[in-house]
């Protein structure tokens, strides 16, 4: 049996089940999910899920220096 690839709004993609590491990899760099059901790809199992993107931390803010002190 066929494993499915599903992109929302894009066509179903199948690849065989003995596809190399390298095509699925692809496929989910390219924002693909695997999925079950190939009549209602949008409310099926999803199998697979993508990582989510990693954000771009926010730098600190910088804390104010400490006034010197007078005697």
């Amino acid at each position: 049996m066929a494993q499915l690839w599903y992109k929302f709004e894009k066509r179903i993609k199948k690849v065989s089940e003995d596809a190399s590491s390298n095509e699925i990899n692809k496929l989910k760099a390219e924002g693909y999910v695997q999925i079950t059901d190939r009549s209602n790809p949008e409310n099926s199992k999803v199998l697979t899920k993508n990582k989510p993107q990693l954000k771009a931390k926010a730098k600190p803010k910088p804390k104010p220096k400490a006034k010197a002190k007078k005697k």
